[in-house]
């Protein structure tokens, strides 16, 4: 099994600790300008980053589909809870880290032209099949020259289209600052249990490839939120281990509220607005500082969790409701 993706892709690394925690043996490969057209055609053009051939002419894309449908393959260490009710709650909260922690995991990038530099290279690195702080060549300096200015627009634009620009910056600082006071509490020792979650991999990502690599960004962590250090090197070490228990429903709940509960730190009306644009036809969406594109992806991800909410046995949405049933994430996901 051969896992394709960059160093500095949130996304690449919550594959990579997916399948370190389903105890499934991969070998990690770079996209690079060289094998790049092999692995599209692939997963028919499909550019983003992961991607996973499983060796047998299937190929997986995304990093949340590759960790679900590799769960179901490994189910002694699924990254799903086995309750359906609970699981429901793990899938809205991967939603949150993939569509709205990413808004702080880019925050420096958006920021601090030095993060775009110290990121960008690494890209450049990767596309010429080197990885960060290994030495180029005269030749290879001389193509990452030419290649840093397009990487560095590309995450321009991956800044202005999550909203983290202008005005948004002060806002997504904000909500960094939010979340990871309420994520003092929550992860305990993982998000759903002592068993790692999806959820729990997708924090891992943004960690991994961002908060805690790009320099100015962990100074931010070691100043303000430490206890996402001593964190990253527990998931990882049990991610490596194996083992663990789910928490009961309630009690995952509970301790997830402060995050998921009220406005979910601005994600409920967030994804309320977007379905709401693209079914007028809207073009932009606006809540609070944030404007961003609306975007297609965002809505699919909330319609699936929606059909996989409507398809729960009734005792289990019942509990579903029960135990967070007063949350207007809940409620936006529970529109068809």
């Amino acid at each position: 099994m051969r896992l394709y993706g960059t160093d500095p892709s949130f996304y690449t690394r919550k594959a990579w600790l997916s399948l370190t925690a389903l105890g499934l043996p991969f070998a990690y490969r770079l996209k690079t300008l060289a094998n790049k057209a092999e692995v599209e055609a692939a997963v028919g053009g499909y550019h983003r980053f992961p991607v996973v051939d499983l060796g047998d002419g299937t190929w997986l894309v995304d990093s949340t589909r590759i960790s679900l449908a590799l769960s179901a393959r490994a189910p002694e260490r699924s990254l799903v809870p086995d309750d359906p009710a609970l699981a429901i709650l793990a899938r809205i909260a991967d939603d949150w880290f993939d569509e709205w922690f990413l808004r702080p995991a880019i925050l420096f990038r958006a920021k601090s032209a030095a993060t775009r530099a110290w990121v960008a290279r690494t890209g450049a690195l990767n596309l010429l099949g080197r990885h960060h702080g290994e030495a180029p060549s005269k030749a290879e300096e001389e193509a990452i020259a030419r290649l840093l200015p397009g990487i560095d627009r590309f995450f321009l634009e991956s800044c202005a289209t999550n909203g983290v620009i202008g005005a948004g910056i002060d806002e997504t600082e904000a909500l960094l600052a939010r979340a990871a006071d309420v994520l003092r509490d929550a992860l305990a020792p993982f998000l759903f249990g002592s068993r790692l979650s999806l959820a729990d991999a997708a924090l891992w990502g943004f960690l991994d490839s961002g908060l805690l690599w790009e320099p100015e960004a962990r100074a931010w962590v070691e100043a303000h939120a430490p206890h996402l250090i001593g964190w990253h090197a527990r998931a990882l070490a049990a991610a490596r281990a194996g083992g663990g228990a789910w928490d009961a429903l309630e009690v995952a709940a509970a301790r997830l509220e402060p995050l998921l509960g009220g406005d979910a730190l601005g994600f409920a009306p967030f994804l309320a607005a977007n379905r709401a644009a693209l079914a007028d036809g809207t073009k932009r969406v606006r809540v609070g500082a944030v404007e961003v594109p609306a975007r297609g992806f965002t809505e699919k991800c909330r319609a699936e969790i929606a059909g996989e909410i409507a398809a729960l046995a009734p005792a289990d949405r019942a509990r579903l409701q029960a135990a967070a049933g007063d949350w207007p994430l809940l409620a936006v996901y529970l529109e068809r």
